[in-house]
Parts: C-alpha cells; sequence; structure tokens
C-alpha cells in the first residue's frame, strides 16, 4: 500500500491496488489514524536563518498512507510516524529520510510530517503551511494524495478539476515559499487485482461483506461473484486522478512524479497490516525502496 485504498466504497487511503477497493471503501488514506503524523526528530532551524539557496531536509504531506498507520502492532489503526516510508526514522523501513541522511547527514534533524489520516486534498495547503514551518527550506516536499478523493459515485469525473485546484494550491505555497525545493508528488501503489482480492478474502473472509453491493467500485456482485467492470472502473478512476496530478505536477518548477513506479507494484499479503488497509512494516520499507530511486535522480545524488 502506499497508502491506497483497495477496498469498494467510500473516501479512501493509502496502500495499494488492494487498496484501491479499500480506498473507496474506508481507505488507507482515509482512516482511523486521528492524529496528524508530525514528526521532528530535532528542531530545525528558525524561518529567519534557513537559506533559500540551500535547501535541507524533507517534508511530507497527505492522508494516512505517510503516517505509518497501522504499522505498529501494538497500536492498530493509529499512526506510527517512526514506520513512514517517507519521513520514518525506523532502520527496518529505512525510509526516504533516512537514505537522504546517508548520503547528505546535514539532513539530521531537518523532517516535518504533517500528513493525517482521512485527509483529502483539500487539507494540503494547511499541511504545507505547518510542516514548512518546521523544515522552512526542505530539499524535498512529498506529497501522497488521492485516496480519500476518490467517490466511487458516478461524480468522479466531475470532482477531479476540483481535486487538481486544490493541490495546485499547495504546491504554488511550495514553489513560492522555498522555490528550489523538489516536490515529489507520487501515485496509488499498485492496481486493483481480482486474484489479490481473491487472495485477502481466503485469508479473512470477513472482508468479503465490505466489497459487496451494487456500486461501480464494488468488487462483489450481491450473487458473491466478482466483477470485473467494477475492477475497471476503479482502475480508470485512479487514473484519472493520477493523470491530473502529473498535469499540475508539470506546471510547478521543480516538480516530478514517480513515472509510474508505485502503479507498476503488485500487491502481496504479507505486506499488509492487520486492518487490510494500510501497508505494515514491510510494505512501507518496500516503498521506500520504489520510491528512492525517483527521489535520487529528482536531487541528483
Amino acid at each position: 500500500m502506499n497508502t491506497r485504498s483497495w477496498r469498494s466504497r467510500g473516501p479512501g487511503g493509502p496502500a495499494a491496488a488492494f487498496l484501491a477497493f479499500a480506498l473507496v471503501a474506508g481507505g488507507c488514506g482515509g482512516g482511523d489514524d486521528a492524529n496528524p503524523a508530525s514528526v521532528s526528530p530535532a528542531p530545525s532551524p528558525p524561518a529567519s536563518s534557513a537559506d533559500p539557496g540551500r535547501p535541507v531536509g524533507v517534508v511530507a504531506i497527505g492522508h494516512s498512507g505517510l503516517t505509518g498507520a497501522g504499522s505498529d502492532r501494538s497500536l492498530p489503526r493509529q499512526a506510527a510516524p517512526e514506520n513512514s516510508w517517507a519521513t520514518g526514522t525506523s532502520s527496518e523501513v529505512n525510509s526516504i529520510y533516512r537514505r537522504l541522511v546517508a548520503v547528505r547527514p546535514v539532513t539530521e534533524g531537518h523532517v516535518a510530517n504533517t500528513a493525517e489520516g482521512g485527509a483529502s486534498a483539500s487539507v494540503l495547503t494547511a499541511q504545507v503551511r505547518r510542516a514548512l514551518e518546521i523544515v522552512p527550506v526542505p530539499a524535498l516536499v512529498v506529497v501522497q494524495t488521492i485516496d480519500n478523493d476518490i467517490r466511487c459515485d458516478g461524480t468522479d469525473r466531475e470532482h477531479v478539476p476540483e481535486f487538481g485546484a486544490a493541490l495546485a494550491e499547495a504546491l504554488e505555497v511550495v514553489s513560492t515559499t522555498s522555490p528550489n525545493s523538489r516536490i515529489l508528488v507520487v501515485g496509488q501503489l499498485a492496481r486493483p487485482s481480482p486474484s489479490f482480492v481473491e487472495k485477502v478474502v481466503a485469508e479473512d473472509p470477513t472482508v468479503q461483506a465490505s466489497l459487496t453491493g451494487t456500486g461501480e467500485c464494488d468488487f462483489y456482485g450481491p450473487d458473491g461473484r466478482l466483477v470485473q467492470e467494477h475492477f475497471d472502473t476503479l482502475t480508470s478512476i485512479i487514473e484519472d486522478y493520477e493523470a491530473e496530478q502529473a498535469r499540475v505536477c508539470a506546471t510547478v518548477p521543480n516538480c516530478g512524479t514517480d513515472d509510474g513506479a508505485r502503479a507498476a507494484y503488485v500487491d502481496r499479503l504479507e505486506n499488509f497490516s492487520s486492518d487490510w488497509n494500510h501497508l505494515n512494516v514491510r510494505g512501507q520499507a518496500e516503498a521506500a525502496k520504489i520510491a528512492w530511486p525517483v527521489v535520487a535522480a529528482q536531487l541528483e545524488l
């Protein structure tokens, strides 16, 4: 999961294609971790002393796909910032932040994660403003959104422009406040897969009820059979939002996407937490591994 939902109804969240249906069902991005994953291992310099010409540090904004939600077994469904694939401090995850510290030691302590469970694109601007108060001139800004904006009620195409406008506003804050920062806007992790859904239901039969219905993204019909058309519909909706992300990103200096690296990921049961809607430590580590080559290229490491 990156944090993208795999379920079939409702606003969704993080992680993989598996999540892609959760996304609609409740989603990893949207979720149960009520608190933001605000992280600041060490105080960053005050804004007045930050050098706009020498960006340093990592900032992350978005939904629970960035908060490490559900990855701590002792705190089910709660945020676990130390396990965030983008900004976490866990050696097991080896986040983007930790990898960047390894190659640029000056990065140490300059990190902020203001992502929140259930967050939609409409709150990205508020999130990035808070994050930039902690790390005024970040080298990298990671954005993971979409999940909680997906509706699966026939109105997504009308909603996509609104989503794009909200994202554009947040990115404008970054480019205006810290013009030399690089921005990475990531897509959904994996794609809705009938075979994966079958594996999840075989592992946990209680999940099927939440994936059953007559909605355009419900994976199972009332007869208990998988509906391929609904997988295709959800995939198309996800890609419409991703296309809008890419369009907006292309208008902003120093902004880039993951170029489909996350979309190519294939969901595995062992990478999910017990809620089947967020990544566990293993999954967070894979998400970091997938994103690192993109980050390294952006930052010319």
